[in-house]
């Protein structure tokens, strides 16, 4: 009896031993992950539905009955039922092609069964079931959102009804929502002012998106309230927007919104200054022309404005071709300056209202080699009677003052250009100077 066990046993390990080394020897056939190893492997093991969905990629011919044998083997695999769905589908099957993808996505809670069946409720523009599936797909996305957005595109043009049907309340989702909204040009206000009132640290980024679309599409008030709104949570390190951002670059640049743009080219350093202040240091290789630094600026269409600062030069012999430029209008290049020189310019906004530090070599120059130090930089808004055209003149008959200076030639007093554009039978008023210098000339 006790022979008759072992020899059970002996037999029982063997056909083991044998089973193991023909799982074994198969995997290593099906890992080679060629056609003829892979058949080979499903001959050897065919009770592993993972060998025949492999086979089915190569066996074109016959995909639906290895994948119909794949699931049958393992029901898990739900690449395999979106596969044979897929494969059904495109022979007119479609409600067994609706029963794979459903099996797919009760097997398997993540993303790709979800993205599948939003598609194929798409392609039978079956809004009711797509919504449920589409929202469920966004909030288990790993990946890029923007086909599922262009997809719910088709059943709406409202963002808004985009967002309540299909967006999860999912911090990144949003994102991705808002800036899809921007690269495709459609009103993102409503999604963009729900993330500002809830915005946080992770927030920013997207918001500072949305407020460079607006800038760029010259809305500088709805982007200001951004800008404010971001202060007031103390999201940015900066007050309310005001003429100048971050004057004193005591602070690294965010590098939008109302804060500067740093963008030095080769050849050029351009760092803070310990205290406030821009050190531009020149190779003399930089380029011929390009922009340094730029901030976006808020400005009364009406008013005038003056551009102030410091600055000095170390071992630069000729211009430092650095000057300002506001839209269409340039300032004169700061010249060369050993020692701290008050520089000013003034002038008025015009309709694109970015301020911009730029570097053109003028003809006849060569390019500048050294270091520019710039500090105290501030911008001031003039008063109007600071900057007020001068009153026209007043006009008097000529008939009246003819009989009290009859013997004197005006033309002495007022010049052509300034008289012919006046009428002919008024000349103006003189002033006191000009009356006294008259009466006291000799006569003629």
């Amino acid at each position: 009896m006790k022979l008759l066990l072992r020899l059970i046993g002996t037999a029982a390990l063997l056909i083991a031993t044998m089973q193991t080394l023909r799982i074994g020897y198969s995997d290593y056939l099906f890992r080679k992950d060629t056609q003829a190893s892979v058949e080979r492997a499903v001959r050897i093991w065919p009770r592993d539905g993972n060998y025949h969905a492999r086979l089915a990629d190569f066996d074109s011919t016959n995909a639906i009955l290895h994948l119909r044998r794949a699931v049958a083997l393992n029901p898990g695999l739900s690449r395999s039922w979106i596969q044979l769905g897929l494969l059904v589908e495109l022979l007119g099957g479609v409600e067994e092609a609706e029963r794979c993808y459903l099996e797919a996505a009760r097997r398997d809670h993540q993303f790709l069964p979800a993205w599948t069946l939003a598609n194929f409720y798409a392609r039978r523009n079956d809004a009711e079931r797509f919504w449920p599936w589409a929202r469920r797909a966004a909030g288990m996305s790993y990946s890029d959102l923007r086909p599922l957005f262009r997809l719910a595109f088709e059943f709406t043009t409202s963002p808004e009804k985009v967002r309540e049907r299909m967006l999860p309340p999912l911090r990144p989702v949003e994102h991705e929502f808002l800036r899809y909204l921007l690269s495709e040009r459609l009103d993102g206000a409503t999604m963009g002012a729900r993330l500002l009132g809830k915005a946080s640290r992770e927030d920013v980024p997207v918001l500072f998106e949305w407020m460079d679309r607006l800038l760029e599409g010259r809305r500088v008030s709805e982007a200001r309230k951004i800008w404010d709104a971001l202060s007031d949570k103390r999201l940015i390190p900066y007050a309310h927007a005001g003429l100048l951002t971050n004057a004193d670059f005591s602070h690294e640049p965010l590098g939008a919104g109302f804060d500067w743009r740093i963008s030095a080219p080769p050849g050029v350093n351009c760092t803070r200054v310990a205290g406030g202040g821009l050190q531009v240091q020149f190779s003399g290789r930089q380029p011929e022309t390009f922009e340094l630094a730029s901030q976006q600026l808020d400005l009364a269409p009406q008013s005038s404005y003056v551009l102030s600062l410091e600055y000095r030069t170390v071992d630069l012999g000729g211009s430092t071709n650095l000057r300002w430029r506001l839209g269409d209008t340039v300032s004169s290049p700061l010249g060369p300056a050993e020692k701290w020189t008050r520089w000013t310019w003034t002038f008025r906004p015009g309709t694109i209202n970015r301020l911009t530090l730029m570097d053109r070599r003028d003809p006849g120059t060569i390019r500048p080699e050294g270091v520019v130090y710039m500090r105290g930089l501030a911008l001031t808004q003039l008063m109007a009677k600071q900057y007020s055209k001068p009153a026209p003149p007043v006009l008097i008959k000529l008939s009246w003052l003819q009989p009290r200076l009859g013997w004197v030639e005006f033309h002495d007093v007022f010049p052509p250009p300034v008289r012919s554009k006046w009428p002919s039978w008024a000349v103006p008023a003189p002033s006191l100077l000009q009356l006294l210098q008259v009466w006291s000339a000799p006569s003629v």
